[in-house]
């Protein structure tokens, strides 16, 4: 149940299918990412939208996506096979627009 997310999606520049360019990610966090719903700062740290955390809507939101806000990504313990802070930067980028 587990997917291979794009940081920097496929059909642009840089979007390669490589480590430094993924993230793996459940269907549901792959999908938030995606629209997002959540975003990763290049520190690893899970934001998740405003909006999105003033929602009321029951146990999943709150936990499935509300109870990730702020916390750390786990990242693997060799620096070749952790997601590009560089590529996650210019993500951050894309989604601050949506949450400044």
């Amino acid at each position: 149940m587990l997917d291979a997310a794009h940081i920097i999606p496929d059909n642009e520049k840089d979007g390669l299918p490589v480590v430094k360019n993924g993230l793996c990610l459940c269907k549901l966090h792959h999908a938030a990412f995606d629209r997002s719903i959540i975003g990763i700062r290049p520190d690893y740290i899970i934001e998740v939208r405003e909006d999105v955390r003033d929602e009321t809507d029951g146990p999943m939101l709150k936990h499935g996506l509300q109870g990730m806000h702020n916390q750390q990504i786990i990242i693997p313990k060799t620096k070749s096979l952790r997601p590009s802070p560089d590529l996650l930067e210019r993500r951050w980028e894309r989604f601050k627009d949506f949450i400044y």
